[in-house]
């Protein structure tokens, strides 16, 4: 075995004194056989959900469980919320008893468990059992949940139609071997202080779960894929400056405006192995960003300039950004860096008449 029990303990101890700390509320396991076994998995339905609503499948952290995703990360208040559906499907179990999605650590070397194959099947089965969206299903998760959804991106593209991995990396087993039938948007997220899921790499695989590149590395990987050749940086503003983090979006998009592929690469700037708005960095809700690039997707493409959303970007739009001048208006604050001042303008006359 790659690594000995002992630095396994470790390891494990390590990332499970990272799940917040919450009462966990019981709901139903639900049996779905699969690959030999009886997977497990959660649902919430929101009430008077219409037809064809879409779905999330939110994954758990090696170690956690999909009761804990379903408790403590705001995804049933956002379904209930937003009007979608989510599912929480659960881990096998490994040599340590701890649930994990098999991404191909080091220490699971000789194990085999068919996760992509169940995580697609079970989103089938969800479209019909519940009569939801085949084109509007999504998955996020975190940690070892976020790893499992990029190698979903690899391999299961035609099935999930955007991702949002919060805090994980692309072991170079994966990265090396990732040829998607179908490229999709991805919104990603990362620490750069984070002593588990290392920013700059572990090419040593001196943590013991695997040789991986660093973050960076990884999201060129994606955007160079995508041909995402346009970025937009912006610094979100530190709403609470006790989180000893902030948060800086960086956004990749294509140069065709009818084209939703984009990657959306949010750098938590001293961060650790955490979930915003959840636990650690409090300036974002890494649920509330996930879902609203998933919802995105569906709305049609139209030009940041125009504030007024009349189809121009015109002297009205002008008018309504020097009306709110020096505050804090979302609407006239186009950059998003916290403040309506020159910086908006100046977009507003680069897209005029557009």
């Amino acid at each position: 075995m790659y690594l000995d029990t002992m630095k396994n303990s470790a390891l494990i101890a390590s990332v499970t004194l990272l799940l917040p700390m919450t009462a966990v509320t019981t709901a139903q396991n639900i049996v779905f056989p699969h690959d030999g076994l009886d997977r497990l998995y959660q649902i919430h339905i929101p009430e008077d959900l219409p037809e064809s609503a879409p779905l999330v499948l939110a994954l758990h952290g090696y170690g956690g469980s999909n009761s804990d995703m379903r408790s403590n990360y705001g995804w049933v208040q956002m379904a209930d919320e937003m009007g979608f559906a989510v599912a929480f499907p659960d881990g096998t179990r490994d040599q340590w008893n701890q649930r994990f999605w098999d991404v191909d650590y080091a220490f699971h070397s000789s194990l085999d468990i068919d996760d992509d194959g169940f995580l697609r099947e079970l989103a089938l089965h969800l479209h019909e059992e519940h009569q939801l969206d085949p084109e509007r299903t999504f998955a996020s998760g975190f940690s070892n949940g976020a790893e499992m959804c990029f190698q979903l991106a690899c391999r299961e593209s035609e099935t999930f139609k955007a991702f949002a991995p919060i805090v994980g990396m692309m072991l170079d087993t994966l990265f090396t071997d990732c040829n998607p039938d179908v490229l999709r948007p991805i919104l990603s997220l990362n620490g750069t202080a984070d002593t588990v899921t290392f920013y700059g790499g572990d090419m040593n695989n001196s943590g013991g779960w695997g040789a991986y590149r660093s973050i960076p590395e990884t999201m060129r990987f994606w955007w160079t894929l995508m041909g995402a050749t346009e970025l937009t940086t912006t610094n979100i503003p530190d709403t609470d400056p006790t989180d000893g983090s902030t948060v800086r979006l960086q956004a990749y998009d294509t140069p065709d405006p009818d084209d939703k592929l984009a990657l959306h690469f949010y750098v938590v700037l001293g961060g650790g192995h955490e979930y915003p708005g959840h636990f650690g960095n409090m300036d974002i809700d890494a649920t509330r960003e996930a879902w609203n690039f998933f919802a995105s997707l569906d709305e049609p493409n139209w030009n940041i300039a125009d504030v007024n959303e009349d189809g121009i970007v015109d002297g009205a739009d002008l008018s309504y950004v020097l009306g709110y001048w020096a505050s804090d208006d979302t609407v006239a604050d186009i950059n998003g860096d916290g403040i309506v001042d020159g910086a908006d303008v100046t977009i507003i006359l680069g897209e005029w008449d557009a």
